[in-house]
């Protein structure tokens, strides 16, 4: 239980948090699915899966400093390496470092652009884990082996080889040292050729661990084009728009207590902002939320395009916020021509 100087009022009632531990995002979800939790932060990549799996809804989503409610997928390389590479078909056979499966931006934005523009031929249209891996040499991209992903045993381990887990059955998942953001810019530093990050991963990992002789100058974006950028010149280099990260809910939860769990996050993150980001969270209603209704499932595809099973429970509950789902349009595409995270290339026929 939170100090008195720590609670936070809505209205009449005070609201206390009391945090639950899960080994990962998936348990996490599960929790949430099972009513034993309330609410948890989630990768815009997995907020498409715990609406499709595990029928949750987003309340609240991260505002990053300046007000933007999105981040850009970037591809980083330590600068003065990678000379042979002048285009995208040219990072076959490199050693990349992913945050893991399902991460929007350090997964299924790389994986698409790469379809499109980079050569990745499409072996497995069910699964694309199978196509990262003839396109590239030795990786790491931490759940490439598990059941979700792996659901008949068949995928290759490529994507695990560059992984360094210690525990037992913890390689090449969540605990693994290279999971997460975090992980795949140490990837980089140690093992790998090029990693996909935010385009603020790498200033607020420096920032706050506190690399000793590691400077921002030694590395650099990969643009689309083949040219090198400058880290802050994301902008200009980047392979697309992300949204930013949401809190997510059971889609059982009543229409009251969504209301009061925004009113309470509104009033915590402006209390407690964090850190080295400046982040704060918005209520996501029916009138500003970008992710809609968490109608993922509205043409029984996942967010890679394929048919999943349409006899799974889907209780989406109310009609909260249907407005339009910028995480899983209609059809599963990703980046049709005008949505509203500035995919404009049409870039939409994801691993079809």
């Amino acid at each position: 239980m939170a100090n008195e100087r720590d609670q936070i009022k809505v209205g009449y009632e005070t609201v206390n948090i009391t945090c639950k531990q899960a080994r990962n995002k998936e348990e996490c979800m599960q929790l949430l699915d099972e009513e034993a939790a309330t609410m948890v932060t989630l990768d815009a990549g997995s907020v498409f899966v715990g609406g499709r799996y595990h029928s949750l809804v987003p309340i609240a989503q991260e505002v990053l400093e300046g007000g933007h409610n999105y981040y850009f997928s970037v591809a980083v390389i330590k600068k003065g390496t990678l000379d042979d590479v002048v285009s995208l078909q040219q990072l076959r056979g490199k050693k990349a470092c992913f945050p893991g499966v399902e991460t929007f931006a350090g997964w299924v934005v790389p994986i698409n652009t790469l379809m499109k523009e980079g050569g990745m031929e499409i072996v497995d249209c069910n699964n694309h884990i199978k196509s990262a891996t003839h396109y590239f040499g030795p990786s790491c991209s931490v759940n490439c082996l598990s059941d979700k992903y792996n659901p008949i045993g068949d995928n290759s381990d490529k994507l695990c080889q560059l992984c360094i887990g210690k525990i037992p059955g913890g390689r090449c998942t969540d605990t693994d040292p290279y999971a997460g953001y975090e992980g795949a810019f140490k990837c980089l530093l140690e093992a790998g050729e090029i990693a996909f990050l935010k385009h603020n991963s790498i200033p607020e990992i420096l920032d706050k661990l506190g690399f000793t002789g590691i400077s921002i100058d030694s590395f650099q974006l990969l643009c689309k084009d083949g040219s090198r950028r400058p880290i802050s010149d994301y902008l200009a280099c980047n392979w697309g728009k992300v949204p930013s990260d949401a809190i997510v809910v059971s889609s059982a939860t009543s229409f009251e207590v969504r209301v009061k769990l925004q009113k309470f996050l509104e009033k915590f993150s402006k209390k407690y902002p964090k850190a080295h980001s400046n982040i704060t969270y918005t209520s996501t209603t029916p009138s500003n939320m970008p992710y809609g209704g968490n109608q993922y499932n509205q043409q029984q595809y996942d967010q890679f395009g394929n048919r999943v099973n349409r006899y799974k429970r889907q209780d989406y509950g109310t009609n909260y916020g249907r407005n339009d789902d910028n995480y899983g349009r209609n059809d599963g595409n990703y980046g049709r021509n005008d949505d509203n995270y500035g995919s404009s290339s049409n870039d939409g026929n994801y691993g079809r």
